[in-house]
């Protein structure tokens, strides 16, 4: 997503600048000093603080220690929340998967993060005889399914920083439990826009998953089909490839988000 920098005559100086300093506190992903908060931006050093010291009195943003950084404060995520009541995901992905799962018939899921598991928050259920089981709620490990190496690779974390919080199990003989096998999944998850497990988490079940973004461009869910078939042809994973990439589009331009880097073309085949 873009970045706010304009002053135009429309514009109140001191507004715009204190979204650019929540813009680049935000980047750090953490804790940031005034300086640092001034070089990023570019602006006086007293503007910067006086901008920062209001922030702080609002519970904008937080400051630990007199020596410590700034951090987000509470009153960023009691908007977030606002936003996130205001644009219902689970409501905006069945609209989303509804008419895709009917031109296909195979059942789509949607999971979020919750390390070291994915949580699956809602489905639209195909009407093939035999078909994906699924329900609302269920937890799977996230380096072992589609949907968590998604939301992985696009998290800003390595392999070995989710790793050194959580063994990788063994869930059948082809999870991956190497730190540098899951690294190398997850890199071609970044190159191509989308990840495959094939009977990680499940014997005989393929899973094509790829992610769901915010307005600020973080990867917040990941929509997924899986397939009862531990090899799937080429031209039918083209096929779901091709509809998960672009219902993953639609839904991140309907919660305000950005669509995912990657375009369908990317599903057709290994990267």
């Amino acid at each position: 997503m873009e970045k706010l920098d304009i002053h135009t005559a429309s514009t109140a100086p001191a507004v715009v600048t204190a979204v650019r300093v929540l813009d680049a506190l935000s980047a750090f992903q953490g804790a940031a000093t005034l300086d640092e908060l001034t070089q990023a931006i570019n602006e006086p050093r007293s503007s910067v603080h006086r901008i920062l010291n209001t922030l702080v009195e609002g519970e904008l943003l937080q400051r630990p220690g007199q020596r410590g950084g700034y951090r987000m404060g509470p009153k960023v995520m009691s908007w977030g929340s606002a936003f996130l009541r205001a644009v219902n995901l689970v409501d905006e992905f069945r609209s989303v998967a509804t008419p895709i799962v009917a031109r296909i018939d195979e059942t789509m899921q949607l999971a979020v993060l919750d390390w070291p598991d994915v949580v699956f928050v809602a489905y639209v259920d195909s009407q093939r005889p035999v078909r994906l089981v699924t329900e609302v709620g269920r937890r799977l490990p996230a380096h072992a399914t589609a949907v968590g190496k998604a939301l992985l690779a696009f998290s800003g974390k390595s392999a070995a920083d989710w790793s050194c919080q959580q063994e990788l199990r063994r869930l059948t003989p082809r999870t991956v439990t190497s730190v540098e096998e899951l690294e190398r999944q997850l890199a071609k998850t970044r190159r191509r826009g989308w990840a495959e497990a094939s009977e990680e988490a499940s014997e005989n079940l393929t899973c094509l998953a790829a992610p769901v973004r915010a307005y600020d461009g973080s990867v917040v869910a990941a929509m997924t089909f899986c397939v009862p078939e531990p090899s799937l042809k080429l031209s039918y994973r083209e096929t779901l490839g091709r509809e998960l990439l672009n219902g993953c589009s639609a839904l991140s331009r309907r919660i305000g988000g950005e669509e995912p880097c990657s375009s369908p073309v990317a599903a057709k085949g290994p990267a």
